[in-house]
């Protein structure tokens, strides 16, 4: 972890009035993870989402009534702590291992890690723990003011709300350097963390067209990965036929972050089918969507940043590495830290 000096005299906030109501930005894996540590340690917790839906990079997206894992394709559990909350989530039903068909047709035998998907979709992941959670969503964050009674948030739409006695912040790190300017040593800490954007492309197809492989990663300097997301448990497509998520690499997406969607879509199909050799197929459905800050390209290496006298923090994948657990963890070690401060 990573605590930041307290201040001088003359820097602090004001300290009293201080109550245990905290505020979590972001309702990703990480977010909704240190949201959970703090509940059940006593807090009452408000968690603010720009988007209408939960989850960050594991939310389920849809095109129309079809649903698609436009982000995090699966995750692995190699900490004990993640994978005792793995395997509460299988033994609940909220996720399942999927076993994808690989280059020999057999299932499983390439992979170093189980792979698990939430079931029907991603976002089944963090619903576990947003349950007795406060969500609000479509709330983008725009500014952090500190008070002498606590912090208080104000948002894009020019509303607000606290006073809050701590503050998490879990976005992606260029975001959270933005937010967190004004707290002393934070901007310099954030930017250590590179972020890389990904184009994720969602196609439908009417019929059953990619080979017996499930899962292709690397296959051009344009594709990073493509995955039969019908594949997956759960995930049924009604009337037949089978779905695609397409990754394009992190250097064609930073080269074509600010290209239309549609002709990406379209760019992006067309590799895959003289890939995979595919015959000319029309997509019944296909649609791409930037994320802007998908792939981690260098770490904070640090499992969270928290200064105890200001009552503020960040977290997210971003501090430890790239992988779903590192957002879990790095959620709940900040979670921890905030509860510390507090008492």
């Amino acid at each position: 972890m990573y605590h930041l000096r307290p201040p001088r005299r003359g820097e602090a906030l004001a300290r009293k009035s201080l109550t245990q109501k905290v505020a979590v930005i972001g309702a990703g894996l990480a977010g909704l993870s240190c949201s959970s540590y703090l509940r059940r340690a006593g807090c009452f917790v408000e968690v603010f989402e720009q988007e209408r839906i939960i989850g960050g990079r594991v939310a389920t997206a849809r095109n129309g009534l079809v649903a698609f894992d436009s982000g995090a394709q699966y995750l692995t559990a190699r900490s004990d702590k993640f994978r005792s909350y793995i395997n509460e989530l299988v033994s609940s039903g909220y996720a399942a291992r999927w076993d994808p068909k690989t280059t020999s047709g057999e299932t499983k035998g390439v992979q170093l890690h189980t792979w698990y998907v939430g079931t029907p979709g991603m976002s089944s992941i963090v619903r576990p723990l947003a349950e007795s959670i406060l969500v609000h969503t479509g709330k983008k964050v725009h500014t952090l003011k500190p008070t002498d009674k606590g912090w208080t948030i104000w948002f894009e739409d020019q509303t607000s709300a606290g006073p809050f006695a701590a503050v998490a912040v879990t976005v992606p790190a260029p975001a959270a350097r933005l937010l967190l300017g004004r707290v002393e040593g934070m901007v310099e800490t954030l930017s250590r963390v590179r972020m890389v954007p990904t184009w994720s492309v969602m196609v439908r197809l009417a019929e059953r067209t990619l080979p017996d492989q499930d899962v292709y990663s690397d296959m051009s300097e344009v594709l990073r990965w493509i995955a039969r997301n019908s594949s997956k448990p759960g995930r049924n497509v009604s009337g037949g036929g089978e779905t695609v998520v397409i990754h394009a690499s992190p250097s064609w997406s930073r080269e074509t972050e600010d290209a239309d969607p549609e002709a990406v879509a379209e760019e992006i199909w067309g590799e895959v089918t003289r890939q995979l050799g595919l015959p000319a197929v029309t997509p019944q459905q296909i649609s791409a969507y930037l994320w802007r800050h998908g792939l981690v390209e260098q770490s904070l290496g640090e499992s969270f940043i928290y200064s105890s006298h200001y009552k503020v923090g960040a977290a997210g994948d971003w501090c430890l590495g790239r992988l779903a657990e590192h957002a879990y963890e790095s959620g709940q070690g900040l979670g921890k830290a905030i509860v510390s401060s507090l008492i």
